[in-house]
């Protein structure tokens, strides 16, 4: 053990000699350039493939320590989810995060997992049948009593709201989310990227809707005016950067899907999204492509999806970071 503690060390000090000649050759020629952003690029070369030295135990299943002082408390919009969960806005069972969830665990290393925002808990449930320390917070505390109750009891999961985490900070190996953060109010932003990061030791995996569109077979557009936080990918990038999280672009790389074959008279229902003063405006087309949503045995399958035109992304829209630490 003493070797490889040593060997990593060893790793760590020669990537720091070379990240510093890099960072030093690329911001030499800059006029007074920005010193916290040549700092984040230092970070950013040396830790870049050194996630073991983060996370912590692999084997461990206890629970994870509370906050000191930490009070419950809820929001505005809680009963509004209420409803959404229990009276068919979301279909039961449903599990965004369960289309992808295995993917993340065979391409990140992780033991300890928060899914933020979990709904009905079938992503926790997933993971823990995955071999993970998984727990999840959610808050509409109704869908937990309904289609959960096993894991509420258990304290697997829990209501709670995301700009006010219980946990102690570097809590967790990993935190999830999936297609949660375009619910939140834009005056909460800053604070939930906080907490989501400070809760987290090393990973953070999401997917953030970016439209505005609703599936087209929906009898209406009520899922479409609860997307209340839609700004571009780079937007979104800025605020995790600013929080002390840098994007993990192998992550990325290896997730995210894209098509270059829709444009033209393949596109439809095209519609600009986002605010010009924050990140500015993006397009979002409709295409025709069958995707399935959720768990396989569930076999809800789509025929409309929707894709970011500019660089040709398909929803899901994924979203991965590492925490600078």
């Amino acid at each position: 053990m003493a070797g490889k503690s040593n060997s990593a060390l060893l790793q760590v000090l020669v990537g720091f000699l070379v990240g510093a000649v890099f960072v030093s050759v690329f911001t030499s020629g800059t006029h007074g350039g920005d010193a916290a952003s040549s700092e984040l690029s230092i970070h950013s070369i040396i830790l870049n493939n050194h996630d073991d030295l983060f996370i912590g135990s692999q084997e461990t299943f206890e629970p994870p320590a509370r906050r000191a002082g930490y009070v419950y408390r809820s929001n505005e919009y809680q009963s509004l989810y209420d409803k959404t969960w229990t009276e068919g806005g979301y279909p039961a069972q449903s599990c965004w995060g369960c289309r992808f969830a295995v993917d993340v665990t065979t391409k990140l290393q992780f033991h300890t997992v928060l899914d933020a925002g979990t709904g009905n808990g079938a992503l926790v449930r997933l993971m823990r049948e995955q071999g993970k320390n998984a727990y999840g917070i959610e808050l509409s505390r109704a869908v937990l009593e309904k289609e959960c109750p096993d894991m509420l009891s258990k304290g697997f999961v829990e209501p709670g709201i995301l700009t006010n985490l219980p946990y102690e900070d570097n809590s967790f190996d990993i935190v999830m989310s999936s297609d949660v953060l375009e619910h939140i109010h834009p005056e909460e932003a800053d604070q939930v990227v906080s907490e989501l990061i400070r809760v987290s030791r090393r990973h953070v995996f999401l997917s953030i809707s970016l439209k505005g569109h609703t599936k087209a077979t929906a009898n209406n557009d009520d899922e479409a005016h609860r997307h209340t936080m839609l700004r571009p990918r780079e937007w979104w990038h800025a605020i995790f950067r600013k929080h002390g999280a840098v994007v993990n672009e192998e992550m990325l790389w290896a997730m995210q899907e894209k098509d270059f074959s829709y444009k033209g008279d393949k596109l439809s229902d095209c519609r600009w999204e986002g605010k010009q003063d924050e990140g500015g405006l993006y397009e979002v087309c409709l295409v025709q492509n069958q995707w399935l949503v959720g768990k396989r045995e569930q076999e809800n399958l789509r025929r409309d999806r929707c894709m970011t035109n500019a660089n040709k992304e398909m929803e899901p829209w994924f979203f991965s970071f590492r925490k600078l630490r």
